[in-house]
């Protein structure tokens, strides 16, 4: 299917995630995010569905999926706003430069885990996909301008959290 029909159908679909994840945790937040991840995941996976009954029974399944995976991750969450990310690697001690890239990206990543999940993911989109905030406005069905002043909060909030943890100088 096209991209075109994408964004006719995204509305729609965007809707009936909500819908689902509101009836899964009966918080609007909660909701907003499980529709966020579901049409980011229908985005990717677009290209390879032939027909929009389709891609409603996808966007049905992977909802109801994000909702099972939300609340997994909410079990095992620490009560921390900062954690270390498992995924960071130390490079070798005598790579100075490199351990310092490293911290600055754990740092990085760590603040990022301090903005709110529809900011979080919509950060995700932008610094690890690349994508630019039209192509995310797409994917997620939000207004373009919502999706600007959402990463430009986040981009603000990092910001302030790697000063306060002097990873960046004032």
């Amino acid at each position: 299917m096209e991209h075109l029909e994408f964004e006719h159908l995204a509305l729609i679909l965007r809707s009936r995630a909500k819908a689902i994840g509101l009836s899964f945790f009966k918080e609007e937040e909660a909701a907003e995010d499980i529709a966020q991840e579901t049409m980011i995941s229908l985005w990717k996976t677009w290209g390879t569905l032939s027909s929009p009954i389709e891609a409603e029974r996808m966007a049905i399944r992977i909802a109801k999926h994000e909702c099972i995976n939300v609340w997994r991750k909410a079990q095992r969450r620490p009560h921390s706003s900062l954690t270390i990310s498992h995924e960071t690697t130390l490079p070798a001690p005598n790579e100075d430069r490199t351990l310092e890239e490293s911290e600055l990206r754990t740092a990085i990543h760590n603040a990022a885990l301090t903005l709110r999940r529809s900011e979080q993911r919509l950060w995700r989109m932008f610094a690890e996909a690349g994508m630019a905030p039209k192509e995310i406005a797409i994917a997620t069905g939000i207004d373009v301008r919502t999706v600007s002043s959402m990463l430009s909060h986040a981009r603000g909030h990092i910001y302030n959290v790697l000063k306060e943890g002097g990873h960046i100088d004032g």
